[in-house]
């Protein structure tokens, strides 16, 4: 009897302990479908199961797509004129045809600007400017601009500052030399342990996080030839040329990622479509037999015993006996392919960060006031690119060359605390505005009512006060020293809005020639 009670009591705990697994079962599921009500994005169902994602750290995102992203990111720039249009519009923008402008801004013990220590430091910067580079294959702006296409197309890059006090490099002691993506070895990866620091793809951290090294081989990989070798450079001779999209990241997928399967379709429609209308303009008909027919009579035919027609303006044939024309007209050039095709460059062109006008240089139906839309917003994001550009190379560069300058004496100064002469001012290059005649009327209320000054207005075309100033003057002198007199320009008050007559043309597109009023 006793064993009986026990069982019982062993079935009613079994039991009990069922129930409760069941019922945290359905607490669970009905919490997280709770949850994830919140979220359609989070939703699992039909229209979300080949929604693949996952939560892995950035560098093992990276690690195994990363070469393959950066070879077909080089081969789009290759084949894919959009693409090298965007690399080309990228360095343009934000480097301009002649670099980032640097004007020293170091005072004097009363607070005022040196002028001699200014100059000095402006005209050394300039004639290293000209010859910076190891293998002195290109001057300061024509350096940046290769490397910033090198960054965007690649993911990153790296530049070697060789510090030489001897000046054998050349008269100020510094050298930089460009380490492509390749180089750095992204297949190099270790955890932490007593034996050294973590490297990820090449890099190799401290137990802060902090960058200490990299390591780079000593070539490209090629067939045959002597064996590569791996050099582990100190992370204080090397610039990280990196933008990356997540905390943490060791290197990067190129800028192009997210339209490089856009950008190869639209290469390979590009392709059939012209094939198809090459066809369509060459090929006529085909000879057919007619059906149920007896013997035919001979035709002509070339050296592969193919049917040949001649197609001449104005002259009509004569099929052969036993034939009809079979007609070919495939519809090509499509007249929807021009419209499908800018839909999906102006996606691309979101992608990248730019206009799809400037991207597809397509200005059809492009009027003042959206041209002007479209390159405020683009002007921003190249704005953006600019300052990030001045604050990870041009800053460290100008450090590392103010040191090795003074410490060659290539440039000499007054002072032995150097850190007074890293005030200085960058100028990136500024743009040309659409309607520049509003836009200066626009400057001059602005100055007239406090609003702005002189320097912020050249600063956004990328000019500085100071060398505008001293152009004016220059130009004063040499007038009064000649006896001339320059009349100043002026402009005029705004007009009223009713009698504006360039309120009217606003929305007119570009090249549109304007109709002239019946009389």
């Amino acid at each position: 009897m006793a064993r009986g009670l026990v069982e019982k009591a062993l079935a009613g705990i079994a039991t009990h302990l069922a129930e409760r697994r069941v019922a945290r079962s359905n607490s669970s599921r009905t919490v997280t479908q709770k949850r994830t009500e919140y979220f359609a994005g989070a939703a699992n169902s039909r229209l979300t199961m080949d929604w693949q994602s996952s939560g892995m750290a950035p560098d093992q995102e990276l690690r195994y797509s990363l070469r393959q992203l950066r070879d077909r990111a080089r081969d789009l720039e290759r084949n894919n004129p959009a693409t090298r249009n965007f690399l080309r519009l990228l360095a343009t923008n934000v480097i301009g045809p002649n670099g980032v402008r640097m004007q020293a801004r170091v005072k004097d013990n009363s607070g005022n600007l040196s002028t001699r220590i200014n100059d000095r430091i402006e005209e050394g910067w300039r004639e290293w400017s000209l010859d910076p580079m190891l293998d002195q294959t290109r001057d300061l702006s024509s350096f940046s601009r290769l490397l910033l296409k090198s960054t965007a197309r690649d993911g990153d890059i790296a530049v070697r500052l060789w510090r030489d006090p001897d000046r054998r490099l050349n008269e100020f002691g510094l050298a930089l030399e460009p380490i492509d993506a390749d180089l750095i070895d992204e297949s190099l990866n270790r955890e932490a342990s007593t034996d050294g620091n973590p490297i990820r793809m090449g890099v190799e951290y401290n137990d802060l996080g902090r960058k200490v090294a990299f390591h780079v081989w000593n070539r490209p990989q090629t067939y045959g030839g002597p064996e590569r070798k791996r050099e582990r450079i100190p992370a204080d001779q090397i610039i990280h040329l990196l933008d990356g999209d997540r905390v943490g990241q060791s290197r990067g997928a190129t800028w192009l990622a997210s339209v490089l399967m856009a950008l190869k379709m639209i290469g390979g429609m590009n392709e059939a479509e012209l094939v198809a209308s090459r066809t369509s303009a060459s090929k006529m008909g085909f000879y057919q037999k007619r059906e149920s027919q007896g013997p035919v009579g001979s035709v002509e035919g070339d050296e592969n015993g193919d049917f040949v027609m001649d197609a001449n303006p104005g002259t009509f044939g004569i099929i052969p006996s036993g034939y009809e024309l079979a007609e070919f007209s495939p519809d090509h050039p499509s007249s929807a392919y021009s419209a499908f095709l800018k839909s999906q460059l102006r996606d691309v062109s979101m992608g990248v960060g730019c206009s799809y006008n400037g991207l597809a240089n397509d200005l059809e139906g492009v009027n003042y006031s959206s041209l002007r839309s479209g390159q405020l917003k683009e002007n921003d994001v190249w704005s953006s690119i600019q300052q990030w550009w001045i604050g990870i190379f041009l800053r460290r560069v100008y450090s590392e060359w103010l040191n090795m300058a003074l410490l060659t004496g290539a440039v000499t100064l007054d002072s032995r605390d150097v850190r007074k002469f890293r005030a200085v001012q960058w100028y990136p290059r500024g743009w040309m505005w659409v309607d520049p005649y509003k836009d200066t009327q626009a400057s001059v209320l602005g100055l007239q009512n406090g609003l702005t000054s002189r320097t912020e207005i050249l600063a956004e075309q990328g000019r500085d006060f100071e060398t505008v100033a001293k152009n004016l003057a220059e130009e004063k002198r040499i007038a009064d020293e000649l006896g001339i007199t320059i009349a100043g320009a002026t402009i005029a008050p705004p007009a009223d809005p009713e009698d504006d007559p360039d309120d009217e043309d606003d929305d007119e597109e570009v090249g549109e020639p304007k109709a002239k009023a019946k009389s």
